[in-house]
């Protein structure tokens, strides 16, 4: 019983900690090159009715467009957003693996949450194996 729990802690650990690795990886892959300033925003229908935003700048002679990873519940708070947001200077991040565009750079918190969070199981688990073996062989 202990071992399939142990296998399953591990794997579990080695997952959430592959995870946040691969996001940190991405996060800390991304430069910035230049700085914008978005006048147009766009408001798009996503899945279950939420929203999302997109932009469109100019970078040199090219036009890009982004969408954005936040999802807002409604119209009304995403266009509150906007109004937020056309006030900012937005500074371009360029991917140096695969030459993409992001407007956002996030650290990968929720991630690094998770596997601190199944660490902290892990670790408890293992006590209470050894705690629990050290009186079965005092007896």
């Amino acid at each position: 019983m202990w071992q399939g729990l142990f296998f399953l802690i591990f794997a579990s650990n080695v997952y959430l900690g592959g995870h946040f690795v691969m996001k940190f990886f991405d996060y800390q892959c991304l430069f910035p090159i230049e700085t914008v300033r978005i006048d147009h925003f766009d408001i798009q229908p996503g899945p279950k009715g939420s929203f999302f935003l997109e932009a469109a700048f100019q970078m040199g002679e090219n036009k890009v467009e982004y969408r954005f990873q936040e999802r807002f519940i409604n119209e009304f708070t995403a266009e509150e957003a906007i109004e937020g947001m056309r006030k900012e200077v937005w500074t371009v991040y360029k991917n140096s693996y695969d030459d993409s565009l992001s407007l956002q750079k996030y650290f990968p918190m929720k991630e690094l949450v998770h596997f601190g969070l199944a660490l902290a199981v892990s670790v408890y688990f293992i006590w209470l194996y050894a705690y629990s073996h050290r009186f079965n062989t005092q007896k």
